[in-house]
């Protein structure tokens, strides 16, 4: 009876085999030929890992945003006019032609000034006809006028009077601009710039001091230093008289903005 039991045990281990394979096989409706068992799975091993053990992927530090003004000033060293030499006639050639004296006689007056730096450029001319209406019917021409302008340059900032004096004495009779410039703004710039950052540094202390932690080191600086264009002179042609024409210059004012974001510190100790 034991010889018969053990030669039946490897038929029904084969059996077994077999129907594993069967059902493991997607798809398989019924009987079919057997399929290879896939034991690449059996390679796998999977851990569990405990929650604390874990760490978080971005640690995002904590930060303080201010911004800071800073302001500096620099003295312009340059000056610029522009004055015209405006004329009419009933002719356009005899007010070009009157015109052209004037405005000769004008710049060699301005030169012979001695104005250290001087540049003369001409940079607008005009002739335009004068129209009238005598019988509101028809409209005819009644004279030329003829505009030119000038603009002088000047390295020394206090000349400037001498400059429109001498060019009013010589015959122009208006005065269009005047501004005030310097040359060189890198170095108010700078000190601009580094204003600007103390004073957001300041409030930045200021305000990790009150959240009880020390200030970090800064993590973005934004902002920049403008650069001042001309300065602009406001000058009627009354105030200007016989006797030397005072002119002002004034300073000019470099403004920079910045805003820095520092790292908020360790806790400072309990007091």
């Amino acid at each position: 009876m034991e010889t018969d039991v053990s030669r039946k045990r490897p038929a029904a281990a084969a059996a077994a085999v077999w129907l594993l394979a069967a059902c493991a096989s997607p798809g398989s409706a019924g009987p079919g030929p057997a399929q290879p068992v896939d034991t690449s799975q059996a390679r796998l091993h999977v851990y569990e890992v405990p929650l604390e053990g874990r760490q978080p992927a971005d640690t995002v530090p904590s930060f303080v945003e201010v911004s800071g003004t800073g302001t500096a000033e620099v003295e312009p060293d340059r000056a610029v006019v522009a004055f015209a030499v405006e004329t009419s006639a009933e002719t356009a050639a005899d007010a070009a032609g009157a015109n052209a004296d004037l405005m000769t006689a004008v710049l060699g007056a301005v030169r012979a000034g001695g104005f250290a730096g001087l540049e003369l450029e001409t940079f607008g001319y005009s002739l335009r006809p004068e129209y009238a209406t005598p019988d509101q019917r028809v409209r005819t021409i009644a004279a030329y006028t003829a505009l030119n302008h000038v603009r002088a340059t000047v390295a020394d900032v206090d000349a400037v009077g001498g400059v429109i004096d001498a060019a009013i004495g010589a015959g122009a009779n208006r005065v269009t601009q005047i501004h005030f410039e310097a040359s060189d703004v890198e170095t108010a710039r700078t000190e601009a710039l580094q204003a600007a950052v103390r004073a957001a540094r300041a409030q930045a202390e200021a305000i990790a001091s009150a959240l009880g932690h020390e200030l970090g080191r800064a993590l973005e600086v934004r902002g920049g230093a403008d650069r001042p264009g001309p300065r602009p002179y406001a000058m009627d042609m009354v105030s200007m008289r016989a006797e030397a024409t005072p002119i002002e210059a004034g300073s000019q004012t470099v403004t920079a903005n910045v805003t820095v974001r520092f790292a908020l510190g360790a806790e400072r100790p309990e007091r």
